[in-house]
């Protein structure tokens, strides 16, 4: 469940293919996490597009009876450059936190595809290395939304683009999708009635710490996405295509995350007629 809420703060906080407008344009999204149809987490995310340059920022937090359980807090800000079909992380800066646990920071900055990651507390980085040709063209977890968010691998076949690589300071993972057909989509909330790109998501370690489902030597269960277009006059072609929907079938029940809020500078997107996506 833990690796499903960070993965979907990578992936579900923000999926938008657009290219960076000349003047600042700002797209904000809110995310509610759920298991067995019970909310017990939000996530929001925040970026904004100017002069060739990205700032992004997010928060996660659990809430209602699973923090008795299990209390955790992300937030993590980033920013770099970015262009139509490339994109150069700068600094990616996160703080987290678990239950009573002291407060995790780590801080990665990338100079000449060289990261540099600072840890505090330290902690152990030799136990699983990860190789400076395994970091090459990996960018942080913030600008993986960024570089998804820009479509720097989106082509006419996937609309989901082809994915990322990553680096987080500890692992080196890569994020891809799988385009496998448009489907219609109604949120319960009332926030998207219309058609959606629906797409599988796929999670593949490559090196570093080991996540414990992996370490087990089990494979992590199918995760699937609906992505929508949303009218944006700053993008080109006139939209973003956000995650409206990620969600993964457990043994033990389905955890999803759903769109909760949306706005493109600041106002609520005007969809085309009954809803449904120009």
């Amino acid at each position: 469940m833990r690796q499903f809420c960070l993965l979907s703060l990578a992936v579900a906080a923000a999926a938008a293919f657009a290219t960076p407008a000349s003047a600042a344009d700002t797209l904000s999204v809110g995310y509610s996490i759920s298991f067995w149809a019970v909310t017990f987490g939000q996530t929001d995310y925040e970026v904004t597009f100017g002069n060739g340059g990205y700032n992004a920022k997010s928060h996660f937090t659990t809430e209602g009876i699973v923090s008795v359980f299990w209390n955790s807090t992300i937030d993590a800000t980033a920013s770099g450059r970015i262009g139509p079909h490339s994109i150069a992380p700068g600094v990616y800066d996160s703080y987290s936190q678990d239950h009573h646990s002291k407060v995790q920071r780590v801080k990665v900055t990338f100079d000449n595809d060289d990261p540099q990651t600072l840890a505090e507390p330290p902690y152990n980085t030799t136990k699983y290395p990860v190789t400076d040709e395994q970091k090459k063209d990996a960018v942080d977890p913030m600008s993986a939304i960024t570089a998804i968010l820009t479509g720097v691998t989106v082509d006419a076949k996937n609309p989901c683009g082809a994915g990322v690589k990553v680096y987080d300071g500890r692992r080196r993972y890569n994020v891809t999708f799988s385009y496998v057909k448009d489907e219609p989509l109604k949120l319960g909330n009332g926030l998207y009635s219309g058609t959606a790109h629906l797409c599988q998501v796929h999670y593949d370690q490559i090196a570093g710490y080991k996540q414990k489902i992996i370490k087990e030597g089990k494979a992590l269960p199918p995760m699937y996405a609906d992505f929508v277009d949303v009218p944006a006059q700053g993008a080109p072609g006139g939209r973003y295509v956000v995650a409206a929907k990620l969600w993964t079938a457990l043994t033990w029940g389905t955890v999803s995350a759903e769109l909760s809020a949306l706005s493109v500078d600041g106002a609520k997107p005007q969809f085309a007629a009954a809803g449904s996506p120009s």
